[in-house]
């Protein structure tokens, strides 16, 4: 991999590389370095990044404003934001980043972040078969043009929930506060356990289980093995700006806030 650390303190970019050779040693890794905005981007240009941790705060434009930046040059760049602070958490995330990390950072936090890179690096012994997902009007998965059978309705919304998420991890309150009604949490992360498993299992019928990703308490997707026209429309892909009618994932109410976004998509 190609790993570019920008941060404008020497000692924190070298303390993050140790930790990156602790926790994922790897003789393919190549590390790349920046002090600030400029540099950080001649890098991009210059080397095929896999992997960018950001600083938020340097000199000059932000972390925030250079991970726009790297989104709009290449979207598949994994973007890990470290900070010493959590305010600008929401920002980050809004911007669709793999994760984001607090100083000093915690080796198995940063090897957890590390296995759910919302675009993951490519292992040519991993299955690449694709899933194909609708999400305007009604959600449907599908592969090899045939529609793909959910055992559990909760397993189906749940899925089309981290699909929407395009990567990002879900913690388990934030899926039972989206897709749970009852007030007792116990009973709450039992019906996601649930949910999960039959997912998983429905999935693997077609070997396409690899496509969900889980470590503790985080849920997410593979985007790599989805094809999916909301992707398609919000990355401006030629002739996927007529797929938006006004409906996205008609049964689930709390899609209702993608809509305002779409609706509002420049």
């Amino acid at each position: 991999m190609n790993i570019l650390i920008a941060d404008d303190e020497m000692n924190m970019r070298y303390d993050l590389k140790f930790a990156v050779e602790r926790v994922a040693p790897s003789e393919e890794n190549e590390f790349f370095f920046a002090q600030d905005y400029d540099s950080a981007l001649e890098q991009i240009k210059n080397n095929k990044i896999t992997i960018a941790f950001l600083d938020i705060n340097m000199p000059g434009k932000t972390g925030l404003e250079l991970a726009q930046a790297i989104k709009t040059y290449d979207s598949d760049i994994n973007i890990i934001m470290v900070t010493a602070h959590r305010q600008y958490a929401l920002d980050a995330l809004r911007l669709y980043v793999s994760a984001y990390l607090l100083k000093p950072v915690d080796d198995n936090e940063l090897k957890e972040a590390l296995a759910n890179l919302r675009t993951p690096v490519e292992n040519p012994q991993v299955n690449t078969k694709k899933l194909d997902v609708k999400c305007f009007g009604n959600f449907e998965v599908f592969t090899n043009g045939k529609t793909i059978r959910f055992s559990r309705q909760k397993g189906k919304e749940l899925f089309a929930y981290l699909v929407c998420l395009r990567g990002t991890s879900a913690t388990r309150g934030e899926i039972c506060a989206n897709l749970f009604e009852s007030s007792d949490d116990k009973k709450n992360l039992e019906h996601l356990k649930k949910a999960f498993q039959s997912l998983k299992k429905d999935l693997s019928k077609y070997d396409l289980e690899n496509v969900l990703q889980h470590s503790r308490n985080a849920y997410s997707v593979n985007t790599a093995l989805i094809k999916c026209d909301y992707y398609d429309y919000l990355e401006q892909k030629p002739d996927s700006q007529n797929l938006y009618r006004g409906e996205f994932l008609n049964q689930y109410s709390w899609a209702e806030t993608y809509i305002y976004h779409l609706e509002n998509y420049i």
